[in-house]
Order: C-alpha cells, then structure tokens, then sequence
C-alpha cells in the first residue's frame, strides 16, 4: 500500500465533475482510502459524487451511503440546535454570527448532508461572551470539554470558550475571536479587521446572521493554514470551490486585505492549491504582487491535508521542538499556555496525573509514534509549514 498515492487518488475523487474510481486498488487500498475518508468527514460527500457510478466496493459504498444517511440527519439536528442557540443569545442582546460550516453546508454545498460538522461556531463581542457561556449553560447546555484553566484567561489566550453541548447533541463553541491571539501557535497570526468583519455580516432569510461570502473566505484560509497547518482535510478544497461557485470575489480588494493583514502567503498558499487540484475555481492571481508558493512546499500539502489526525498531538509536540527549539518543547510538555503581550498560565491537568503525569504521557506517546516513519515525516512538514509562515 502506497499511503502518498492513494491520497493523490483521493483528493483526485474529491475533484469537481469528478467520478473515475482510481484503477488497480486492491481491497487492502481501498480499507486505507475509506479510513482516511471516515477520518476526514469525506464519506457522505463520496457518496454523492459515486452513488451512481460503478467500481466502488459495495461494502465501501454502503459505508458511505450510510454516512451521508446519517449526515443528513445530524443536519437537521444541527438547524434547529443553531436556530434555538442563537435565539437565546439574541434575547440577551447578543448578535451571534454564524462561521465555517454552520454557514457553508447551508448555504453553499448542494445538501447539508455533503459537509459534515463537528460543531457549530458562533462569533459574539469578547465583552459579553462570558456571560453568553454562562446563560446557555442555565439553559441547559452542558460541558463538551471542562475548561483547562480561568474563563477569564481564556478570554486572554484562546479564541473560544470551551466548547459546549446543545440538549440535542450538537456541540458549541462561543468565539470571541477571528483567529487565535499571535503567539499562541509555532508561527505569528495574522492581524485581522474583526470590527469590518463584524460589520459587513448580514441577516440571512432563516435569520441567522452570516459573515460576507469574501469575509468567509479569508476566515478559512487562515483558520486553514495557520489556525490548523491544513489538518481541517480536504473538505477546505470543496468548501472554497463550493463557495467560489456561488459567489463572485473582488480579487483586487481580497489580495489588499491579505497583504496588509499579513494573510498574503498563506492565501497563496492555499489558492496555489486549490488550482492545483480543482482547477476550474474561479481564482483571480492578476492582483497579487507576490510570488507563486514554492513547488517544493505544494508537494508536501496532500500529506498535511489527509494527515492522521490520531498523531497529530504528537507531530505537533516534536514540530513545535523542531520550530521552536527546548524551549518551546518543555512549555508544550509543561501544559503551559500564553501570547504575546499575554502572561503565561498552567493549564488544569489534573485529569491527566498532574503535570508531572501529563507530561510523561504525552512524551511516552510522541517517543512511541516518532518510532513510525510517516510520523516523523508529518512532524517535519508541520514544522517547514511553520517556518515557511513565518519567513
């Protein structure tokens, strides 16, 4: 089994107007292909790309048949936990707006059911999100993760409140920011203009307030890239490719925005990308006064975007060394958090044995999985990515 190829042959099946099934995959392939699907929220999409065409495996296609069922379903769900969320924070005055998936699969993919999410994202003010957590939890809402550390310093170091849980099931995070604050990551975060971000949103039909089309473009691009060093999957090449489709683009005013936001490189990047593999999209370069992404680096992408998301926390550990050096690993393994400007809080691990105890376990786990060849691989790109945004 070539791990590399069938990720090319994946994100080859994920193409627009796609529906050639890769020739010569044996069934041990094919358990590896549908396993990186399942892993990345592919299969309902996969169904509604081949549901049609023969040369699926029927035990492959009836997972993906049943996913897409299932998705469907969680959809609905979905709706009426985002209608009833943000209903209640609106009587408090709060003006939530809808990001990412709560937005896409409604408003962009042909069905809900193609865009799977984990959980649905609303951004409020930073002075009254606290307070917003607070009342959904009286309403009923429950912990989805306890938080690691004061509300108040999350407020400080992080970009959302721990995440919540709707009666229904669908998880919720509050955020009070675009992106994460610059100095919390293995690279600097980009500025971003939350006041015209905030502004430009708009009251859908449903009414749910949604951030402008090329609004949301820029969110993914760097929630993508340097939010998640591309480990979101290659549901980031349908979401933009959708999205494009649907909505025309000032090329001229995006490449202005991302220049003096310092997004510029990691647009590139990912719009480098996106031509490379749907290349149809409606990209406009003409305005952009930098330089194509490095070949050398577009190369090492389809391995970042269908990265094992099971090694990614021990990947991270050693890029954050290889990036950072000592320093940067011993606060990983310490459980320390911080920014720039920000002073440095212990996060709560006392779930975990203590610091002590927490730390022994995820260095026992990183020094097991760095034993694995494409591990060691994944710990690089992540952190040449790193270095390259950083440059």
């Amino acid at each position: 089994m070539n791990l590399a190829r069938l990720r090319h042959q994946l994100l080859d099946m994920l193409a627009p107007g796609g529906g050639a099934i890769p020739a010569g995959l044996g069934a041990t392939d094919w358990q590896a292909l549908d396993a990186m699907a399942a892993q990345h929220r592919l299969r309902p999409l996969l169904h509604a790309r081949f549901k049609s065409i023969a040369g699926v495996p029927e035990d492959v296609s009836q997972a993906w048949r049943q996913s897409h069922r299932l998705a469907a379903m969680e959809a609905l769900v979905a709706d009426q936990d985002l209608a009833e969320t943000t209903a209640i924070l609106g009587q408090l005055g709060h003006q939530p707006i809808a990001l990412k998936g709560a937005w896409l699969a409604r408003h962009v993919y042909p069905e809900a059911a193609q865009r799977p999410m984990r959980d649905l994202d609303l951004l409020l003010e930073r002075d009254g999100v606290i307070a917003a957590y607070h009342a959904l939890k009286q309403a009923g809402y429950s912990d989805g993760k306890a938080p690691e550390m004061a509300l108040e310093d999350v407020l400080r170091l992080d970009k959302h409140m721990p995440p919540l849980v709707a009666p229904r099931g669908t998880w919720i995070e509050l955020h009070h920011r675009l992106w994460e604050p610059d100095g919390k990551l293995d690279h600097a975060t980009p500025h971003g203009d939350e006041a015209g971000f905030r502004a430009r949103s708009t009251l859908g039909s449903d009414g749910i307030r949604y951030p402008d089309p090329q609004d949301m473009l820029g969110h993914l691009i760097v929630h993508a890239v340097y939010g998640h060093r591309l480990n979101c999957g290659p549901l980031l090449l349908t979401d933009l490719d959708f999205l494009l489709a649907r909505h025309a683009i000032d090329w001229p005013r995006l490449w202005q925005q991302a220049q003096a936001e310092r997004w510029r490189d990691g647009a590139r990047l990912v719009l480098d990308l996106l031509m490379q593999w749907h290349p149809g999209a409606p990209v406009d370069f003409s305005a952009d006064q930098g330089k194509p992404s490095p070949a050398v680096l577009l190369d090492t992408l389809p391995d970042l975007l269908l990265q094992d998301l099971d090694t990614r926390r021990s990947a991270g550990l050693i890029a954050a060394a290889l990036k950072g050096g000592p320093a940067r690993l011993l606060r990983r393994l310490r459980g320390r958090q911080g920014a720039n400007g920000q002073g440095e809080v212990q996060r709560d691990v006392s779930r975990e044995g203590g610091k002590l105890g927490w730390a022994a376990s995820r260095a026992w786990r990183s020094l097991s999985e760095l034993a694995r060849a494409d591990v060691r691989r994944q710990s690089r790109q992540l952190a040449a990515l790193s270095k390259w945004l950083d440059r």
